[in-house]
């Protein structure tokens, strides 16, 4: 059978140029690149981290631009190509107050704890498309590494070409050290917090330390605790499920509402799941955040004393633990890279246990 070229449909994955330097493109979302975060995909070719049929039932509008935007969305593969290029195109560009690297493309080298970062490639500002160059500084013995790219985390990517050097090759990526994936429901604290760029959101960071996939399900203001996302999440095969389920409860009341029922759905459906589920990182004992972290101690010793092996909880008010808790935020709520990696690696301790 005679080999056909995608270039053949699509001219935007010939051989072309960035700079000066000449790559073969190919789609990024096909094999034998690995797309990870985006588990849905509708009938128009959208990709996302809900499904839009059920992000269009949430009670906030936002989920649904949300969900088709690239908060732990990356795509694995390996390569022996000393240099990586991208062309990305994106349907929407959402430009926050930490606009900067959060509206790039992370790449790391490597897997799980050897995992080391090599550059962020940001969106022009105004830009609705990019075409950036990572040069790696590695030895020229031909080796194939794994390489993991981070998208940004307020932008919508419609399509992504993925350039090596002529001559060299890209094969489907390592495998997870754990096959199945962790699924994160949050607030903005888990969407993206205020993290500096994509590959430092504290779900991110933990997964690549952990090496699992994930699916970020963090929904900036917009964590209401709806029993189809319940019903949704149970019907994914996964590791476990991580509930950072507490901030977008408007009052204590609203969340002693949410949250019990939320887990129970869950649980009816998958009985032996690992659930941890934590509450607020910024916690302040003047203020509701004791009430709050009450409600959700209920929902985990109600399920425990019911028999459930599969439910841990994780205090909020020991993430930031330490001399320099007021140092961990941008703004006393959305962790900072420096908070993000102390949630990370808080977190990350307890789930090794539970898996």
């Amino acid at each position: 059978m005679k080999e056909k070229m995608f270039s053949d449909l699509d001219p935007n994955f010939k051989s072309r140029e960035i700079g000066e330097t000449v790559l073969n493109f190919f789609d990024g979302f096909s094999a034998p690149f690995v797309l990870e975060g985006f588990p849905y995909r509708d009938d128009q070719g959208r990709r996302s981290r809900l499904p839009l049929s059920v992000a269009a039932q949430c009670e906030k509008e936002g989920v649904y631009p949300m969900s088709m935007q690239g908060a732990g969305e990356i795509i694995r593969f390996r390569t022996n190509s000393p240099k990586i290029g991208i062309c990305a195109e994106f349907s929407e560009v959402f430009n926050g107050n930490n606009r900067g690297g959060s509206d790039g493309f992370d790449l790391y080298l490597g897997i799980g704890e050897e995992s080391k970062f090599l550059g962020n490639r940001m969106l022009p500002v105004g830009a609705d498309r990019i075409d950036a160059l990572y040069t790696l500084h590695l030895p020229a013995d031909g080796q194939l590494h794994d390489y993991a790219l981070y998208f940004p985390y307020h932008c919508a990517t419609s399509s992504i070409a993925i350039g090596i050097l002529p001559g060299c090759t890209v094969e489907a990526p390592t495998p997870h050290r754990i096959a199945k994936p962790v699924v994160f429901y949050g607030s903005s604290i888990t969407n993206c917090g205020s993290a500096g760029r994509p590959g430092l959101v504290y779900p991110s960071i933990i997964a690549r330390r952990m090496d699992f996939p994930l699916i970020n399900m963090g929904l900036s203001g917009s964590c209401r605790g709806e029993l189809c996302i319940a019903d949704t999440i149970a019907e994914l095969d996964i590791a476990a499920l991580v509930l950072e389920f507490d901030h977008n409860a408007p009052d204590p009341d609203f969340l002693a509402a949410r949250h019990e029922p939320f887990f129970r759905r869950y649980r009816s459906r998958r009985p032996d799941t690992p659930v941890l589920m934590m509450s607020q990182c910024d916690f302040y004992p003047d203020g509701e955040s004791p009430i709050r972290r009450r409600i959700i101690q209920k929902t985990w010793m109600n399920a425990v004393n019911a028999g459930d092996m599969h439910v841990e909880f994780l205090d909020g008010e020991t993430l930031f633990a330490g001399p320099w808790r007021e140092e961990c935020t941008q703004d006393c709520c959305h962790p900072n890279d420096y908070g993000a990696v102390l949630m990370a690696e808080r977190i990350a301790d307890r789930l090794k246990r539970m898996l």
